[in-house]
């Protein structure tokens, strides 16, 4: 299984001990699923700040974001991804202020389905969208929710998205590229971020937290995760393995980020 991420979070969530809780920073967090069948080949999360009693102004340079990402290169880490994103999903529920997907409500169901026990994933698919928020819950948000188009893609370019798929086309279909594929994992991961960071913007402009001109997404994941999302070039005579570029790490454990207490993201871009 391959991963990307840049958190900083530490090992155990929430944790009793931790309390009393520091005041926490509102976050917004996104989710976006691959799915062949009823198993997640590949999810990915973002995390974005949201300011307190005013809409902040983020440009390209401007913009910080946490991201997730894990991608399955086998059938039976398709089990690990569902774990994660289920941990995910139960965190940001409990702790986020919004938790926003675009038609994330076909992808939920089907994983319900596929009968692993997951308690996130079957709460959330029963209760999403939720028209109205719920006590000590996040917010639920679906970005294709009252818009006329229901497409991730024409979504952006109402809202002044672009680069969506620049680098995320059908090279990095998991049906294409295929389980075991190591060199196709960066491109997956590249897409899911791509995809998570979309639904966080629109749903964070949608809620009146955030505004722009024009953000180019493809240039803005570029620069915050290049590292772990760039193919690396075959070994032969001509090809140059760059010794700073590492690709997206490979990952045994299940892809289950823990959060801290006040939800902080430490990562070097969202601070």
């Amino acid at each position: 299984m391959r991963e990307a991420t840049n958190l900083g979070w530490a090992d155990t969530p929430f944790g009793a001990e931790r309390r009393p809780f520091a005041e926490r920073t509102p976050l917004l967090a996104a989710f976006t699923v691959l799915t062949r069948a009823a198993s997640p080949d590949a999810m990915g999360a973002v995390y974005l700040r949201l300011p307190r009693g005013r809409t902040l102004a983020v440009t390209e340079r401007t913009l910080r974001f946490g991201f997730h990402a894990v991608a399955a290169e086998d059938p039976a880490e398709t089990l690990l991804v569902a774990a994660g994103l289920d941990a995910l999903l139960v965190q940001a529920r409990r702790r986020a202020a919004i938790l926003a997907g675009h038609r994330l409500a076909d992808d939920l169901a089907r994983l319900a389905a596929a009968g692993a026990p997951t308690r996130g994933i079957t709460a959330l698919a029963a209760a999403w969208p939720g028209e109205t928020a719920q006590p000590s819950l996040a917010r639920l948000h679906d970005t294709a929710r009252g818009s006329t188009p229901v497409v991730l893609e024409d979504v952006c370019t109402a809202f002044h998205l672009h680069g969506l798929f620049a680098e995320s086309g059908t090279s990095a279909d998991p049906a294409r590229v295929g389980y075991g594929a190591s060199a196709g994992a960066p491109q997956i991961l590249r897409q899911v971020v791509l995809r998570a960071l979309a639904i966080a913007l629109v749903a964070a402009r949608s809620t009146g937290h955030y505004q722009w001109d024009q953000l180019n997404l493809d240039d803005v994941v570029e620069a915050a995760a290049w590292d772990q999302t760039t193919d690396i070039p075959a070994a032969g005579p001509t090809a140059v393995t760059p010794a700073t570029t590492p690709p997206a790490r490979p990952s045994s454990v299940p892809a289950v980020p823990a959060g801290r207490d006040d939800q902080t993201l430490a990562a070097e871009g969202v601070r």
